[in-house]
């Protein structure tokens, strides 16, 4: 029997990976490599590959978002045999690296030592910290929003999409926390999930504020407008931050 050659040159996945979950997102372009798809471009929502089974790489994935000498940070990959596919706007850089079963697998870890590692996971966090700022305002406004008769419904789902956002940073903190300890990343939760259901909440809360601004010209609702915004803004932020993918 024939074998069926693979006649599509390139495809596109969407899959959403957290900061935290890094080491899972290298392996599934590690998986999608064994089957010829070769990562091209990798991004927050979305992976663009190309079709090429002659060759199977390996790929990890480093953030530094204070690269100086872009050309003096390749170099120092290439040193060790590694190539860089593409970084993002905000600091990650995948790269990748052929595979050659004959060698161990420690040949293809991109830290050669616990301190770049921990060095990466700390400056990640720090980015988390910052997005824990934005919510005690929009916490304080969903308050105000629900001691009002108009729209207090909208202010209690705004405060639950804040209680889910600050669940997702507290779970992602707390997993880079044991990463940085040397224990195995948990994944707390999945995140397409998690996002889909927050997004989900915040279209019915702009809806229903919007109504509520038309039907009754009321300030708060358009509080609650410009609170689900601002929150919709710091995930989809966070979200980019976290890829980058």
């Amino acid at each position: 029997m024939m074998k069926k050659t693979n006649t599509k040159k390139t495809k596109r996945t969407f899959k959403v990976f957290a900061a935290w979950d890094y080491e899972f997102e290298a392996q599934e372009f590690n998986r999608m490599s064994e089957q010829g798809w070769q990562l091209v471009k990798g991004g927050s929502f979305s992976q663009k590959y190309e079709y090429d089974d002659s060759v199977i790489y390996r790929y990890q994935i480093d953030y530094n978002n204070d690269v100086k000498d872009m050309a003096r940070y390749d170099e120092t990959f290439r040193d060790a045999g590694w190539q860089r596919v593409n970084s993002t706007f905000n600091g990650w850089h995948i790269f990748r690296k052929a595979y050659d079963p004959s060698l161990s697998e420690e040949e293809y870890e991109i830290y050669t030592d616990e301190e770049s590692r921990v060095e990466m996971l700390k400056r990640w966090r720090n980015v988390c910290f910052i997005f824990f700022c934005i919510l005690p305002i929009n916490i304080f406004n969903s308050l105000r929003i629900m001691d009002t008769s108009d729209a207090g419904f909208i202010g209690v789902g705004l405060m639950l999409a804040c209680g889910l956002m600050l669940g997702m940073l507290v779970a992602g903190v707390l997993n880079i926390n044991r990463m940085i300890e040397g224990k195995k990343n948990t994944r707390p939760y999945p995140m397409k999930f998690f996002l889909t259901l927050l997004f989900l909440l915040l279209a019915a809360l702009l809806i229903a504020s919007a109504f509520v601004l038309f039907r009754e010209g009321s300030y708060m609702a358009l509080g609650a407008m410009v609170g689900i915004l601002l929150v919709a803004a710091a995930v989809c932020i966070g979200v980019a931050l976290a890829k980058k993918k």
